[in-house]
Formats: structure tokens, sequence, C-alpha cells
């Protein structure tokens, strides 16, 4: 029963994984105007959350001849990122804003990955709560199926699902619009697991990271890193052996390929301003940080 159930869960998951395919190929293949300048975000559910629309109309008030996009999608991580990089360079965008974090870079992952847990499913069927990850959600992707295949039976609510125009790969949920309260987030806090993202050497990540960089480069793209925002409970979780590494990585990208690199991981702890202690909410009140990647956008339109 143990294998069956697993392996049923395997294959669901691919299941869900392949659907964001169809939509990569359909906004890749478009044919966008040549008048217009693009501009893109990339990078996990961290940069998903950003408020593009707000972004996209500040930026084209001032500069009206660029549109920008956010490609970011639950579970981006460099490794993915190279599998389409070479299609967003035949886009020819003028800026690409990168957005990383910690979870970007973990290793060993399969030793971390808990067990897949019944109570706590059924308890978060009940209560319609989905916990938000960088990596594929064994409970969000089974909910997702049983939803899709009783959807006709009234057993299950229908998830309200918020999309926009300018972020093609990503929708947000009412969980994503929400502030998490402070029980919550030290709830959250107390349950989070080590990050441990090893030697920046040797992190496969990290070499990917290097490759999407030299890409773009040979093809004239400007590119801009910055770390997403943590919340502190988060941040607290983090030992100093990882903060350091983390650092390193920064200072070696900016030095190396002579990227500008801006780092929010701290900027908003403290602030009201979260969904869960790893995503800035999609809400009004949370709007500083689409509004920061505004401004930094801004500033290198005017120069």
């Amino acid at each position: 029963s143990f294998v069956i159930s697993f392996g049923l869960l395997l294959i669901v998951q691919n299941y869900f994984q392949e659907e964001l395919i169809p939509k990569e190929s359909e906004f890749y293949s478009q044919v966008f105007s040549s008048e217009d300048k693009i501009i893109f975000l990339m990078g996990s559910s961290n940069v998903g959350q950003l408020n593009t629309t707000l972004i996209h109309e500040n930026v084209s008030q001032k500069f009206p001849q660029y549109v920008v996009y956010n490609l970011s999608y639950n579970g981006d991580i460099p490794s993915e990122r190279t599998k389409t990089i070479d299609e967003i360079i035949k886009l020819n965008p003028k800026i690409i804003l990168y957005g990383i974090s910690y979870r970007d870079f973990e290793v060993d992952l399969i030793e971390k990955q808990p067990l897949f847990d019944p109570q706590q499913f059924f308890t978060d069927l009940i209560t319609n709560e989905i916990e938000v990850n960088n990596e594929i959600n064994p409970k969000f992707t089974t909910l997702e199926i049983i939803r899709k295949t009783f959807s006709d039976t009234g057993l299950f609510p229908p998830r309200e699902l918020i999309r926009l125009d300018n972020s093609p790969f990503f929708v947000f949920t009412s969980e994503q619009t929400t502030l998490a309260n402070e029980i919550e987030l030290k709830q959250q806090g107390n349950n989070q697991k080590p990050i441990n993202i090893g030697s920046i050497i040797e992190n496969k990540q990290v070499s990917d990271l290097n490759l999407i960089i030299e890409k773009l480069q040979k093809n004239e793209i400007k590119i801009i890193i910055f770390s997403v925002p943590l919340h502190q409970y988060f941040l607290d979780q983090i030992s100093p052996e990882t903060k350091a590494n983390f650092s390193n990585l920064l200072e070696k990208t900016r030095n190396t390929y002579d990227v500008k690199i801006y780092d929010f991981s701290d900027k908003y702890a403290n602030e009201d301003i979260w969904a869960n202690i790893s995503h800035v909410s999609y809400n009004k009140k949370s709007n500083i940080y689409s509004y920061d990647i505004t401004d930094i956008i801004i500033t290198e339109l005017e120069k």
C-alpha cells in the first residue's frame, strides 16, 4: 500500500508539473510589438508575489515604451531556468531582474524532505489552507487534483484564482493575499527546518546561475540580481555559516560579473506585510516591496 500510494502521488505530481509547459510555449512563441521594450522579472514564488501590474503601470508612466512581465513560477531554481533562458534571450529583453533566495541553492533536499503526513493533509483539506513552498508541494498537488476530479459534485469549493496580465506563469489564491498574524508567523518560524547551501564552489545551482548570467551578458542583456525579502522568524533559523555562504555568493557574483546586487533579505523582516515567513503577501499593505523593485527599474532607465 505504501508503494502504491506514493507511486500514485509521483504520477500526479509529474502531471501537475507538466501544466506549465504549454503556458511557457504559448508565451515565448507570441509576437511582441516591435515598439515595445521588454523588462522581465524572474524567480520563484517569492518574486511571483510582487504586484506586477503596479510595477508595470509605474514604469510605463515614465517610460511608455517599456513593458514589464513577471516570468516567475513556483519551484523555479537556476537549473530549471536554464531550460528556457534561450527562449527568453530570443525576446531580447532590455533588463532582467532575477530574484534569488537561500532555498534556490539548498543542498541535501532528499534528506530533508519529510514523509507525507496524512493528518496534516486532511487538516489542510478541511481548513483550505495551503502551504506555499518553492518546491512542488505534494499536499497542494493532491488537493488540486481532487478538486478538479470532483468539481461537478460540489464536495469541494472551487479555489478563487487571481491572474495578472503581466504574470503569465503565476496565479494567486486567497491565502497569498492575506496578512498572517504574529502567532501564525511565530509558529511557522518554530517549524522552519534548517537550510544548508553548502560550498558555493560545489553548488550546482550556483554554476547554473553563473551560466544564466554569462548567456545574458553575451547577448548584451542587462541582468540585475536581488535577494528576496524574508521574515525575521525565517532569518532566525538560518545558521551563521549559511548566511555567510549566501553573502559570499552575492559578493562573488558582483565582483565576477560586474552585476548590480540588491540585498532585500532582511529589509522588511519586521514589517506587517507577510503571507508567511518566506513570502510577502500580495496585498496593498505590502506594496512597499513592489515599489522598491519599481524604483530599481526606473533608476536604471533614467541613466
